[in-house]
C-alpha cells in the first residue's frame, strides 16, 4: 500500500512509528501532513538507515512506497532499552518541538539564558563538555573547524556575545539525533540510574519520564527546591510506583503557571499515568 500526503488512518501511524526508530520525532497522529511528507524524504536520502538502491527510485520522493515501508519496518530500534523509539521520541519533542521548528529555530547553536551554556542539537550544553568529550560525542559528525571555532563556549557558560561567535554553525537534525540516541540518552540513563535505581524495573514509559525529568534538571537532589525529586526516589524505594506522577505534578510549584517546565512536568506525569499511547507517540 503506498502512503501520500493526506492519506489517514492506522497504516499511516505504523509508517511514523518506524520513521520515529530513524529519528523523525512525529506525533503518531495517523495523519500525513507536511511533517510526515518531510520525515519520508529525509529518511529516502539516508544512506545510513535505508538501503537507497531498494528505496530510492520512487518517482516522487514524498511517497511512501511499499520498498520504503518495508525497510522502515526492518531497521531496528536503535534508542536505549529502557526507553525505546517512543521514549527518545518523547524527550526530543521536549527539547525541540517538530522536525519543522528544530530546522527552524535550533538547528544553529543557541544559549537558553541564565546558568545554561551554548547549547546545539538536542539540548546539548557545551557547558558541561570540554573537547575532549565533545570530540567523542560528535565524532566524524562535524568538521574540525566546528569545532575550533566552538572551543571558547567549552565548559563555559554562556552570553549573548559567545553565541554571536558561532550562530552561523548549523547542525543538521539527523546528526543532532545520532549523537541523542548514542550519547546523550545514555548518559542520562545513567544519571537516572544513579539516583533512581528502580529505573531499570519499570516500563518503557515510566522510564522515560524519569529520565526526560533528569535531562531537564540534572541528578542533585539537595535543597527545597528539588523536594519533590526526593520524594520520588522515596516512593520508588517502597514501592509505592502510583503516587510518583502526583509528586512530578506538584513541582509546578517552582516556576510560573505558564512556563514551558510546568507543561513539560505535566507531560511527564501523564506518561507516567498513561503510556506513550495517551500523548500519541506509540
Amino acid at each position: 500500500m503506498i502512503l501520500r500526503l493526506n492519506d489517514h488512518g492506522e497504516p499511516v501511524k505504523r509508517l511514523q512509528r518506524n520513521l520515529n526508530k530513524i529519528g523523525s520525532i512525529l506525533l503518531v497522529d495517523g495523519d500525513f501532513g507536511p511533517g510526515t511528507r518531510d520525515a519520508v524524504v529525509a529518511a529516502r536520502a539516508s544512506v545510513a538507515m535505508v538501503n537507497r538502491a531498494t528505496v530510492g527510485t520512487a518517482a516522487d520522493a514524498a511517497v511512501a512506497d511499499e520498498a520504503l515501508q518495508e525497510a522502515l519496518a526492518a531497521a531496528p530500534d536503535p534508542f536505549p532499552p529502557r526507553l525505546t523509539a517512543p521514549g527518545g521520541t518523547f524527550i526530543a519533542r521536549l527539547e525541540v518541538g517538530s522536525p519543522r521548528q528544530y530546522r527552524s529555530m535550533y538547528c544553529h547553536p543557541e544559549w537558553p539564558g541564565e546558568q545554561s551554556g551554548i547549547t546545539i542539537g538536542i539540548g546539548y550544553d557545551l557547558k558541561f563538555v570540554m573537547r575532549a568529550a565533545f570530540e567523542a560525542d560528535w565524532a566524524g559528525a562535524v568538521p574540525a573547524i566546528t569545532v575550533d571555532r566552538l572551543a571558547r563556549a567549552f565548559g563555559a557558560k554562556g552570553s549573548v556575545e559567545l553565541c554571536r561567535t558561532v550562530a552561523d554553525l548549523n547542525f543538521p537534525l539527523d546528526v543532532a539525533m545520532k549523537v541523542f540516541r548514542e550519547r546523550t540518552l545514555p548518559e542520562f540513563l545513567n544519571k537516572t540510574r544513579s539516583i533512581y535505581p528502580q529505573v531499570d524495573t519499570l516500563s518503557p514509559a515510566r522510564a522515560t519520564a524519569l529520565v526526560s525529568l533528569v535531562y531537564n534538571r540534572g541528578a542533585s537532589l539537595e535543597g527545597d527546591r528539588r523536594r519533590e525529586m526526593r520524594a520520588i526516589r522515596e516512593l520508588l524505594a517502597s514501592g509505592d510506583r502510583e503516587a510518583v506522577a502526583a509528586e512530578i505534578d506538584a513541582m509546578e510549584r517552582l516556576w510560573d503557571p505558564q512556563s514551558g517546565l510546568v507543561k513539560r512536568r505535566h507531560d511527564e506525569a501523564r506518561l507516567w499515568r498513561a503510556g506513550f499511547a495517551a500523548l500519541q507517540l506509540e
